[in-house]
This record gives structure tokens, sequence and C-alpha cells, in this order.
């Protein structure tokens, strides 16, 4: 395999594993507790809280889908050497459907909950978030395949 190709594959595995890990705490411990969050006097609590959780996690997870968005793309253009563009484009898929989720049903329901905590839009963001978890479980799965093809 090629050093561009390495470099590549690795900044795409560990940019995408870096996202399934974040997004099974997220799943598992941050989304759930969002309705013990104390909502305050006029709901200010639950609004600072909301903002500040946006603000934050979008400077974990930005650079991180950069990567992995220009990576995934690199990857179905240039697959690694000897192996098909299969893979690559299966990744892509999975990640067009995170990336799909997170930009049309999650960051609405985030935007929409900004204001104050709602029971039902909580449950649909917990809900809706298994789609997002499965489909970078199963992206980060695909590549690891990849690499694997790619080195054997």
């Amino acid at each position: 395999m090629e050093s561009i190709d390495a470099v590549v594959l690795l900044v795409a595995l560990a940019s995408t594993w870096a996202m399934t890990g974040l997004i099974w705490v997220i799943q598992l411990v941050h989304y759930p507790i969002f309705d013990s969050i104390d909502p305050g006097e006029a709901g200010q609590g639950w609004m600072q809280f909301a903002n500040r959780h946006t603000s934050s996690i979008s400077l974990v997870v930005g650079p991180l889908m950069l990567a992995e968005g220009i990576t995934g793309l690199w990857l179905v253009v240039a697959p690694p050497a000897d192996t098909s563009r299969l893979l690559p484009l299966i990744a892509l898929g999975l990640m067009a459907v995170a990336y799909g989720v997170t930009a049309f049903v999650s960051a609405p329901l985030h935007g929409q909950m900004s204001q104050r905590f709602d029971a039902r839009l909580h449950h649909r963001l917990l809900t809706t978030n298994w789609i997002r978890t499965a489909a970078w479980t199963s992206r980060a799965c695909v590549l690891a395949t990849l690499a694997y093809v790619a080195i054997t």
C-alpha cells in the first residue's frame, strides 16, 4: 500500500472510530440525562445547558466530521491499491445516513429544544439517534474491513 493510501485510510479510521465512540457516549450517557437538567427560573438553566451543549459539541465533532468527510470521498475516488470501490461506497453511504440524520433530524430537534425542554422532542431525539449510532458503528466496521483487505 502506498504511503498516501495508508495516511488517508488511517485518518478515515481514526475519525470514524472517534465519531463512533462519541455517538455511543451521546446515546447512552449524554442524551438520557437531558431530562434531569433543572430548567431553573423561566427555563434559563435548560437554555444555558442546551446552548452550551450545541457550541461545545460542535468543537469536537466539526473537525472529526470534516476529516471523515474528506477521507470518505477520497477513498471512493481513489481506493487503496488492490481494493475495489465497493467497501468505500458502502462506507460513504453509511456516512451519508449519519450526516443526513444529523442535519435533518438531530440538529432541528436540538434547535426546537433550545428554548425549553420538551419531553416529547427529547424522546424523539433519543429514538432517532439510534439511526446515527447504527450508521457510524456500521461504517467503522466497514472501514476496519477495508483496512484489513488493503493490508493483506
